[in-house]
């Protein structure tokens, strides 16, 4: 049989442990791997929000799984999905031959680059951030009496006898 390239998307609940997500990985690689499938790159996303609730969830953990397999494989993977309980929603597609086949791969370089970015930024700001020089205090300075606060009835009869003159 003529194996093709394929790439599976499905989306699993967010509210569950990285143990649990493992297993449900290992799950469909398992079936995958028993149908004859080569499964190439499997790239778990951190939790995400939903562009509408599914089954009542608003968030959900993104797993993009590219393999190599026949039809049978595939359909297989397609049945498992449609009955399974943990998989919110899933969808399987055909890869293109000029597609990129390793997407954890490129996440981790990019997630790379914006760490080396930010921690350029944050040195450049530190480097031009100004040099704090000691202030003096208000224990450094001589006392002085504090002037008496004036009332606004006292406000008014300065005025008013200003007026009069």
């Amino acid at each position: 049989m003529d194996k093709t390239a394929y790439e599976a998307i499905y989306i699993v609940e967010s509210n569950l442990a990285d143990d649990a997500v493992r297993a449900i990985v290992d799950k469909y690689r398992g079936v995958l791997e028993g149908g004859g499938a080569i499964v190439e790159d499997v790239d778990i996303w951190e939790p995400r929000r939903l562009a509408y609730p599914i089954k009542n969830r608003r968030e959900g953990i993104y797993i993009v799984a590219n393999f190599i397999a026949d039809a049978p494989a595939k359909n297989e993977l397609d049945r498992i999905f449609r009955i399974s309980d943990d998989v919110l929603r899933y969808m399987i597609v055909k890869q293109d031959e000029k597609a990129d086949r390793y997407p954890s791969k490129a996440r981790a370089a990019e997630q790379e680059r914006r760490d080396r970015e930010f921690a350029a930024r944050s040195a450049a700001q530190a480097a031009s951030a100004p040099v704090e020089t000691a202030q003096p205090t208000v224990t450094d300075l001589p006392e002085s009496p504090a002037a008496p606060e004036a009332t606004s009835s006292d406000a008014t009869n300065d005025a008013g006898s200003a007026s009069e003159e």
